[in-house]
């Protein structure tokens, strides 16, 4: 792992602040983790707020709410933000914000399976990106939990959407964690923060004081890339590595970002399923950088069309700038994975060849050689590829990121592993 500038004290600090709804919101209904979510409206349909308005008869039932009242006005294939298609369910909103009175059904939060039940129905995935339905997560097929972690640190540079999320609602995440260890029954949780978000001790300290919170510990982690990986903060909290691929349940460890731990106290206590996240605004060329809670489903050109952002000849990212794609359609929305918006500049980088350093396989996180991924690239040797481990690559960049060369390293793991599906 290795250090890296962090940009984050443009947004970092400043109060969560609100976007304005569009008039066209877009909710995509990506085929996941073995669920097909399908439309349960029709065109020309008056939904409410909270209403569900897809669904997966198989699998994770994978549930999509209407985050306002309005009008199906159709429903058809469009591209979401990593530049895929997806089914997707046109919304026109209404502006009046009536709402279903109860959303999840009061269902009843007192035994572990009724709180499962009721985070799946809420629609609740990995915050922190990944996506993956927390409901399967947390179904422990009679397995035993030593350590619930839960992931604060938010090591992607520019973002600090889970540092202010974890400011402004301590007392919400704590009790999410309570309400998610009475399925978990874990011997230890820790709640992992990076040493730069150190303040945020003086926020959860006192409310740990309370005997429902006494298995609740703060560990400190190094500020280091990528020290947010699951695989790398269960190492740094445990001791325990974990290939990439395998479950950290089997080791007795669960992971779940802090955003996902406060959808979980507003499903269960608050009775609200996911139609909204805090999202990191920020960048080179943003006027008004900041954390904003935005709807899903809200296209990412209404958002800078709102705030007044100039995206001539510059770069958009949707999500962190290391792991994440460069965001070449304004008019997709944002989903429950986003983590952020950036504007940043464009660069115009001298591709130079591989001088054999060796800087790529120091900071790999999991000790492979990425320089080798570029060579056998050009020589179009795939099973190579394949024979020098590049599906444990966890595509963070820090290869890429380290080279003297700019050797463009992440375009050769990200096609090479492409040509091996293929």
């Amino acid at each position: 792992m290795m250090q890296i500038e962090s940009h984050k004290s443009k947004t970092k600090g400043k109060d969560i602040l609100s976007v304005v709804d569009p008039e066209l919101f877009k909710i995509t209904l990506a085929e996941k983790f073995g669920s097909k979510p399908k439309p349960i409206v029709q065109i020309g349909e008056t939904v409410k707020k909270y209403q569900m308005i897809a669904r997966s008869e198989e699998g994770y039932l994978a549930p999509a709410y209407a985050p306002v009242s309005g009008v199906i006005e159709k429903i058809e294939k469009s591209r979401q933000l990593d530049d895929s298609e997806a089914l997707t369910i046109f919304l026109r909103n209404d502006r009046k914000d009536i709402s279903v009175e109860d959303p999840l059904s009061s269902q009843d939060a007192r035994d572990p399976e009724s709180i499962r039940k009721i985070i799946e129905k809420a629609g609740i995935v990995g915050m922190g990106g990944a996506e993956f339905p927390a409901a399967l997560k947390y179904d422990l097929d009679g397995k035993k939990v030593d350590t619930f972690i839960i992931n604060g640190a938010e090591c992607e540079p520019y973002l600090t959407s889970d540092y202010s999320l974890m400011k402004r609602s301590a007392a919400e995440i704590l009790e999410g964690i309570h309400i998610i260890d009475k399925i978990l029954n874990a011997d230890k949780i820790v709640l992992a923060i990076e040493k730069h978000n150190e303040d945020l001790k003086e926020v959860f300290d006192p409310l740990l004081e309370k005997e429902i919170y006494k298995k609740i510990s703060i560990e400190i982690v190094p500020d280091e890339y990528p020290q947010g990986g699951e695989l790398q903060l269960t190492k740094t909290i445990t001791g325990i590595e974990i290939a990439n691929g395998d479950v950290p349940l089997e080791k007795g460890v669960i992971v779940s970002n802090v955003g996902t731990v406060y959808a979980v106290y507003e499903a269960v206590v608050k009775n609200k399923p996911v139609i909204e996240r805090v999202i990191t605004l920020s960048g080179e060329s943003v006027r008004s950088p900041g954390n904003y809670v935005v709807k899903i489903g809200t296209p990412v050109e209404h958002i800078l069309e709102n705030l007044s952002i100039n995206v001539e000849n510059k770069i958009l990212v949707s999500g962190g700038p290391m792991m994440s794609p460069h965001l070449r359609n304004v008019s997709a929305p944002i989903n429950k994975g986003t983590l952020g918006i950036l504007v940043l500049p464009k660069e115009n980088i001298n591709r130079l060849n591989c001088i054999w350093c060796g800087y790529c396989v120091d900071v790999c996180p999991m000790y492979l050689m990425p320089m080798k991924y570029d060579q056998f690239y050009r020589q179009r040797d795939y099973k190579k590829m394949e024979a020098y481990n590049i599906e444990d690559c966890i595509e963070c960049a820090s290869c890429e990121y380290i080279c003297p060369s700019n050797v463009p390293l992440m375009e050769s793991i990200l096609n090479g592993k492409n040509k091996l599906k293929n």
